[in-house]
């Protein structure tokens, strides 16, 4: 899209306030954790991404058009993520999309596609230190188009895919308050052979690809810094007919505000660290305006909301759920002081083992030094 129609300015508004990066329960702006919400929690997640480039032609001036004018391109995308979690180790995240850029006659998608990802995971290991997931996902076309340029590939088709997930927290007892690192490997399905990619352009192949991403979080008490790497890499590529078709890898440094518990704010940016290959044929081109088939950075704008119960699945008050969360808090912070009770009371006793064994050492060497003197042997 080459100008901001006023349906572009509504969407850009309105995403600020209900957007969402796509990953769910827990998760960095690009990179999902291994723990799960707790059973009845909710919570809304915002991120309006975009990117822009005023595009001037490039290349030979020559060849030029006469009538060519330099322009803005957009690229607008706004979603919004709902997760719950439905009981321990379970919980499931639905991602209705609002806006996408299209770039073709009818200019974007109004609403995208939905997609939906059930994860399993909080299951602790090495001392509490490290966690253990995974999750199971779909992406069922609502759209009219697919198959834009400058963002990941959208086949049209019903996708599906799994990922495993293991997150380290340097702090077993306070995880959120810890510095932490989150590894995501997952592979997806994109299930297009037989479905209309492109002008009456019909997919040959089920293309297929591998997908990572690592995570590093810094939390302070305001502030949590994150950086992240994120990619993908085909492991059966496209037809020839489709935007996204290169395997590409993102940088993403960011900053998490948290001025309360239940309300976080976002601010960062992915800034792309692959090549600006284009492989892509048959498509309407824009390597003459300096635009590749990914954008060279887009910007993430957005908040975390938990929303609490009002009541619980046995009409008690707010008050008695509140009273509720708090006692589990308490039980958690007991099990935490349990723990490092038996931690001191195990050095403890290796101390007094190390005393004794010195102890026996020394009386040893005392044994041996007596017979030595009496000419006996030892």
């Amino acid at each position: 899209m080459k100008r901001i129609s006023y349906y572009l300015l509504i969407s850009a508004l309105f995403s600020l306030t209900f957007a969402q990066a796509p990953t769910g329960s827990k998760s960095l702006l690009n990179t999902q954790t291994a723990r799960t919400f707790e059973p009845g929690r909710f919570e809304v997640r915002t991120d309006m991404n975009f990117f822009t480039k005023l595009a001037e032609f490039v290349g030979n001036q020559t060849l030029k058009p006469a009538n060519f004018k330099a322009a803005n391109y957009w690229l607008v995308n706004s979603a919004l993520s709902l997760t719950y979690g439905v009981v321990d180790h379970f919980d499931i995240t639905v991602i209705p999309g609002l806006y996408q850029d299209t770039h073709t006659p009818n200019e974007y998608n109004l609403p995208d596609d939905i997609r939906v990802f059930a994860k399993v995971g909080s299951f602790d290991f090495a001392d509490r230190s490290m966690y253990a997931g995974f999750t199971v996902g779909t992406r069922f076309p609502l759209g009219e188009d697919h198959n834009y340029p400058f963002t990941y590939y959208a086949s049209g088709a019903v996708e599906y895919g799994v990922s495993g997930i293991l997150s380290y927290y340097a702090d077993p007892y306070l995880p959120d308050r810890s510095l932490s690192a989150h590894l995501t490997v997952g592979w997806w399905n994109y299930n297009e052979a037989g479905t209309e990619v492109y002008k009456d352009k019909f997919a040959t192949v089920n293309s297929n690809a591998l997908n990572y991403a690592i995570g590093f979080v810094y939390p302070t008490d305001m502030f949590d810094f994150q950086l992240e790497v994120f990619g993908l890499s085909y492991l059966t590529q496209p037809d020839e007919f489709v935007y996204a078709r290169e395997n590409w890898t993102y940088l993403t440094p960011s900053i998490k505000y948290k001025p309360f518990s239940w309300f976080n704010f976002n601010l960062g940016v992915d800034i792309r660290v692959s090549s600006d290959v284009d492989e892509s044929v048959g498509v309407n081109k824009y390597e003459s305006v300096g635009l590749p088939n990914y954008t060279a950075w887009k910007a993430h704008l957005g908040f975390e909301l938990t929303l609490l119960p009002l009541t619980d699945a046995v009409g008690n008050s707010p008050a008695a759920v509140q009273q509720k969360q708090f006692n589990k808090r308490v039980e958690f912070f007991q099990e935490i002081i349990e723990e490092r009770e038996k931690s001191e009371n195990i050095k403890e006793e290796l101390d007094k083992l190390q005393e004794e064994r010195e102890a026996a050492e020394q009386e040893l060497e005392e044994l041996k030094q007596i017979l030595e003197d009496e000419g006996g042997d030892f």
